[in-house]
C-alpha cells in the first residue's frame, strides 16, 4: 500500500456521493465518478467505483432484508438479464459517447416532468397533484421500456441505472423498500461487474491503496445518509431522487457532447429561452390562481 494526495481527494468526493448513496440507493458511482476518473484514471477509477460500493450494499441488504420488495427485485433482475447480455453485444456496436449523450438528454426530460410535478407544481404554485391518478396503458409501458432499456445500457456501459429507477420508483412506493430494493440490485450487478473486472487484470496495488483510504470516508457518508432518510418524508424523498436525476443526466450530456463555439451559443439561447418560457408560464398560471 501505498499513499497519493489524489487519493485523499478521491476520498473526500465521496462523503457526498455515499450520503446521496445512503439516502436514495443509488448514485454514489455516477455522482463521484468525474472527480474519480478525473484523478485516478479510468483504468483504476472504473473499478474503484464498482468495488467501494460493494461492503455498505451487502451491509445495508442484510441489515434490511425484510424491507425490501423481493417479488419487484426479483423482476428487474428477471427483465434486466437478457439486456446485460445484449448490452455486451452492443458494447462493440455503438459509440459509448453517443449512448451517454442519449440517455442523459432523456434522464434530463424525466427529471424535468417530475421536478415540475413534485416540486414547481406544490412548492411554487400551490397546486396539489393527485397521488392516485389511474395507471394507464402508456405508463406501465414507459416503465417497463425504462427497465428492459436499463439492463440494456448497464451490460454495455454501466450507466443503467438512471433509467431502472425510473421504473423502481412507481414500482415501489414506500421510501425505505425503494432505498433497500435498489442496493440489493446493485449487490448483484456491482459483483457481477467486479468479476468481469478481476478477470481483465484490473485489481492493482494503486486500486487498492485508494479503496483502503476512501472506504473510511464513503462509509461515513453512507451511514449519515441512512440516518438523513430516516428524517424525511416520501415527498421530500421524490423530490431528492429527481434532483440527484436531473445531476446525472445533465452531468452525463453535457461531459459528452462535442462542444463547438457555434452549439455552446446555441445551447446558452435555448436553454435561456426555455427559462424564460418556463418562468412566463408559472407566472401565468399564478395569477389565473390569484383570480380564480
Amino acid at each position: 500500500m501505498y499513499f497519493e494526495i489524489g487519493f485523499l481527494l478521491v476520498a473526500l468526493m465521496q462523503i457526498f456521493a455515499f450520503f446521496v448513496q445512503g439516502t436514495t440507493g443509488f448514485g454514489a458511482t455516477v455522482i463521484s465518478s468525474p472527480v474519480t476518473n478525473g484523478i485516478l484514471g479510468t483504468a483504476v477509477g472504473v473499478p474503484y467505483g464498482t468495488i467501494i460500493c460493494i461492503p455498505f450494499l451487502y451491509i445495508l441488504a442484510i441489515k434490511e432484508w425484510r424491507e425490501i420488495s423481493w417479488k419487484d427485485l426479483a423482476k428487474i433482475v428477471v427483465l434486466c438479464a437478457p439486456g446485460l447480455l445484449v448490452g455486451q453485444y452492443l458494447f462493440y456496436q455503438i459509440s459509448a459517447q453517443t449512448a451517454k449523450i442519449s440517455i442523459g438528454f432523456v434522464i434530463c426530460l424525466i427529471a424535468t416532468m417530475n421536478i415540475y410535478k413534485y416540486i414547481i407544481k406544490p412548492l411554487v404554485l400551490k397546486i396539489g397533484d393527485d397521488e392516485e391518478a389511474p395507471d394507464t396503458l402508456g405508463k406501465k409501458i414507459f416503465r417497463y421500456g425504462c427497465l428492459i432499456s436499463g439492463g440494456i445500457v448497464h451490460g454495455a456501459f454501466n450507466i443503467g441505472g438512471p433509467l431502472i429507477t425510473v421504473y423502481t420508483l412507481q414500482a415501489v412506493k414506500d421510501k425505505k423498500k425503494f432505498r433497500n430494493t435498489m442496493t440489493s440490485l446493485w449487490c448483484i450487478l456491482n459483483v457481477w461487474n467486479a468479476f468481469n473486472q478481476y478477470r481483465n487484470g484490473a485489481f492493482t496495488w494503486e486500486l487498492g491503496s485508494a479503496l483502503a483510504i476512501g472506504l473510511p470516508f464513503a462509509a461515513l457518508g453512507f451511514f449519515l445518509g441512512m440516518v438523513f432518510l430516516e428524517k424525511i418524508n416520501r415527498m421530500q424523498f421524490l423530490r431528492i431522487v429527481y434532483i440527484v436525476l436531473m445531476f446525472i443526466g445533465v452531468n452525463m450530456f453535457v461531459r459528452n457532447v462535442p462542444w463547438t463555439p457555434q452549439s455552446i451559443k446555441l445551447a446558452v439561447i435555448s436553454v435561456a429561452l426555455l427559462a424564460i418560457g418556463g418562468t412566463l408560464n408559472i407566472i401565468k398560471k399564478k395569477r389565473s390562481q390569484a383570480k380564480a
